[in-house]
């Protein structure tokens, strides 16, 4: 068996359904977002784009990258952690 506890979060992510909409879809939080995929290494970056910013089904991504599918299910999950971390340090910079 596995470590206790592994695969679940280390700490629970922030909640943004207090935030409001306009803070989210800003421009600038947009544009962080950016960066940060830009950020990833080059198949999760390849992998989040196609996956939550053109919609692509998680088979069609594996066609297009010839990965399996639990590879491009790890791949799109560290990439959403890297992304969804640099928007909590982001939104996190309005509380101190």
């Amino acid at each position: 068996m596995g470590e206790p506890g592994a695969g679940h979060w280390t700490s629970l992510p922030q909640r943004w359904d207090e935030l409001p909409e306009s803070r989210l879809a800003s421009t600038e939080t947009l544009s962080l977002i950016d960066q940060a995929i830009e950020q990833l290494p080059p198949t999760q970056r390849q992998v989040i784009r196609l996956r939550d910013v053109q919609g692509f089904s998680s088979a069609e991504v594996c066609d297009l990258l010839e990965l399996s599918e639990s590879n491009q299910r790890v791949l799109l999950h560290r990439a959403r952690s890297k992304v969804r971390q640099a928007l909590e340090d982001y939104l996190s910079e309005d509380e101190t």
